[in-house]
C-alpha cells in the first residue's frame, strides 16, 4: 500500500530506526527495490529527482511500482526527491506520489518559508506529506553544480517549521551529493540539537559514501529517513560491467541486466539492515 512518508517516519522515529529512501532511475531499478520488498517484507521510501522525471515521464514511475508491487503487501511511499516547483508536486501528486519535496535551501530563508508553505497548503490536505530543506546539502543534486555544505541552525529549524508545517525536514549537518572526495565530517550533535528542538522527523541527505558507523550514529541522534542513490547507479553499472567482462559478446539486455538488478540488490538489502538496526 502506497502511504505518506510521514507516516513511515513517525513509526520509524518512536521506535528509533530510520526508513531508507532508494532513488530509482529505470525499470531495472524499480524492480531490484521491488523485488527486496517482497523478499524482506519491510518498508522504504521510493523516490525519484526531477531530472528521472524528465527522463521517463513523470506518470512512468509511479506507474511501474504500481505494477511491480500489486501482489506485495508491504507499505512503501512513492516521494518527489528535491521537487524545484509547485506545479511539479502537483503533477507528481495527480500522479500518484504520496511524498514532495519542495528544495529551497538555495534561496534566501523568506523565500524559502514562502514557497514551501505553497507545496504545503496544497499536498497536505490531500494527505501527502511534504519534505522541506533547510541548510545545504552539498554536491551536485541534479549534477549541473557543486554546492557548499552550510549546518542548519536550531533556531532557524524551529521557526521554519512552524512557519511552513513541512512534515519532515531534510538538514544540512557536512553530507554532500554524490562521490565524497574526501573523509566527510558529519555534525551528529547538530543532529541531536534539532531532533530535540522540534518534533518534525528528521532526513538526512547524501548518505552514500558514509560509513555504517556514522549512519547508525546519526539514526540514534534522531534522523528517521536516509537517502541513498549514488551507491545504488553504481551498483547499477557495475552490475552491467561484471556481465560483458563474464561474457563480452552478449548483447541481450535481458541477460545482462539482471546483474544490474542483482548487484543494486545486494546494496539495498545492506542499508535496510543498517536503517532497521537488523
Amino acid at each position: 500500500m502506497v502511504i505518506s512518508s510521514a507516516r513511515l517516519m513517525k513509526r520509524a522515529s518512536n521506535e528509533g530506526y530510520a526508513i531508507p529512501a532508494f532513488n530509482i532511475d529505470n525499470l531495472e531499478s524499480a524492480m531490484a527495490v521491488s523485488e527486496v520488498m517482497h523478499e524482506m517484507r519491510i518498508p522504504v521510501i521510493v523516490q525519484m529527482i526531477p531530472r528521472t522525471l524528465n527522463y521517463g515521464g513523470v506518470a512512468m514511475y509511479p506507474a511501474m511500482m504500481r505494477e511491480l508491487m500489486a501482489d506485495c503487501p508491504v507499505d512503501y511511499a512513492l516521494h518527489l526527491d528535491h521537487g524545484s516547483s509547485l506545479a511539479l508536486a502537483q503533477r507528481c501528486i495527480a500522479s500518484g506520489f504520496s511524498s514532495v519535496m519542495f528544495d529551497g535551501s538555495a534561496m534566501s530563508f523568506e523565500d524559502n518559508v514562502k514557497y514551501t508553505k505553497e507545496v504545503t497548503d496544497f499536498a497536505l490536505p490531500m494527505d501527502v506529506s511534504v519534505e522541506g530543506e533547510l541548510g545545504t546539502i552539498g554536491g551536485k543534486e541534479e549534477g549541473d553544480s557543486d554546492m557548499e555544505a552550510s549546518y542548519t541552525g536550531v533556531s532557524e529549524a524551529e521557526e521554519f517549521v512552524r512557519r511552513t508545517n513541512v512534515s519532515t525536514l531534510a538538514i544540512g549537518v557536512g553530507t554532500a551529493h554524490g562521490i565524497y572526495k574526501g573523509e566527510p565530517k558529519i555534525n551528529v550533535r547538530r543532529i541531536k540539537e534539532i531532533h530535540e528542538a522540534i518534533s518534525t522527523p528528521l532526513v538526512l541527505h547524501g548518505a552514500s559514501g558514509l560509513s555504517d558507523e556514522v549512519l547508525r550514529d546519526c539514526i540514534a541522534a534522531g534522523i528517521s529517513k536516509i537517502n541513498f542513490a549514488t551507491e545504488l547507479r553504481q551498483a547499477y553499472t557495475n552490475g552491467i560491467k561484471a556481465e560483458f567482462e563474464k561474457d563480452p559478446e552478449v548483447f541481450d539486455p535481458k541477460i545482462y541486466m539482471r546483474g544490474a538488478i542483482d548487484n543494486i540488490k545486494e546494496v539495498l538489502k545492506a542499508k535496510i539492515k543498517i536503517c532497521y538496526g537488523l
